[in-house]
């Protein structure tokens, strides 16, 4: 059996041909709709991130709306094609395979679950001071899959957000108001309401501390040797909004407690002193010579 190559070259010719409108018109759709949703990303996405101040839900929808264009660009070229068999099962396949990708990715796929979940309960905001698992940060940027965090040494920690999902978080500025603590001891002989009364007078008159909640001083524990007072007052970090460590550490608690010690000086409170006292169980003599 002879082939004629001629002839099969033409018939290819013939329906390339005839398709030629059919595939330009694919292309030109195909790429009208990629510039649709890079546009729509960038100008109402942005909107929309803007006004909900760089929210977590706020980067699905932007992200989410671009690949919608994308895949209705992609469905359409392939119908213009003539592949609108290929798109319907594109579209039926979708299910199963987004059960296979789901075990071959099962970390990513988590950590994106774990976004949504976050995006819907907003436990945070971008510029919040967080907590997790033993992390400490501002929060600088969220999306589906990481939450980014600078801690007070100027270090980036990216966090799963599948981490903060399973873990406990802490928001220090969820209403801006964060109790300081701090003991000081002094000696037992020393007034105690007295001690209590400068100590007070001294946090009430501190602008940096609140007045509501009001400030405490509590007599902790009584020892053989000191008595020891527990200081209580509560402060606003979003002031600031810096980190509770450099807040608190380099400011306010450390300024408080070196006041406090300044205070009490001045007025004769003294810091106690462990008192030793050694006995001698046995009948010995214990002779004492004076070299002459």
């Amino acid at each position: 059996m002879e082939v004629n190559f001629s002839n099969i070259f033409y018939d290819f010719y013939s329906n390339v041909r005839a398709m030629l409108p059919n595939i330009i018109g694919g292309i030109i759709v195909l790429l009208f709709f990629i510039i649709l949703g890079k546009l729509f990303y960038k100008y109402v996405g942005g909107q929309i991130q803007l006004k909900w101040k760089q929210s977590i839900i706020s980067n699905f929808i932007a992200e989410a709306s671009k690949w919608a264009f994308y895949l209705v660009g992609i469905i359409i070229a392939l119908n213009l094609f003539g592949f609108g068999g290929i798109a319907s099962n594109l579209m039926a396949g979708a299910g199963i395979s987004a059960i296979i990708f789901g075990f071959a990715f099962k970390d990513i796929g988590e950590n994106f679950l774990a976004g949504i979940i976050l995006a819907l309960k907003r436990p945070f905001e971008i510029g919040d001071i967080i907590e997790v698992d033993g992390y400490k940060g501002n929060v600088k940027h969220i999306d589906l899959r990481l939450t980014h965090l600078r801690n007070v040494e100027g270090k980036d920690i990216y966090i799963p957000n599948s981490s903060i999902i399973k873990n406990t978080l802490i928001n220090y500025t969820k209403d801006g108001y964060l109790r300081v603590n701090f003991m000081i001891g002094i000696a037992p002989e020393c007034e105690i309401n007295l001690t209590r009364n400068l100590i007070l007078d001294y946090l009430k008159q501190n602008r940096q501390i609140l007045k509501t909640p009001p400030p405490n001083v509590i007599v902790q524990e009584l020892g053989e040797f000191t008595t020891d007072l527990q200081i209580l007052f509560w402060v606003d970090i979003l002031t600031n909004k810096k980190l509770p460590d450099s807040y608190l550490g380099h400011n306010i608690r450390s300024k408080a407690i070196a006041d406090i010690k300044e205070i009490l000086d001045k007025n004769n409170i003294s810091m106690p002193s462990q008192v030793i006292e050694h006995k001698m169980y046995q009948d010995n003599k214990i002779e004492i010579r004076k070299n002459e």
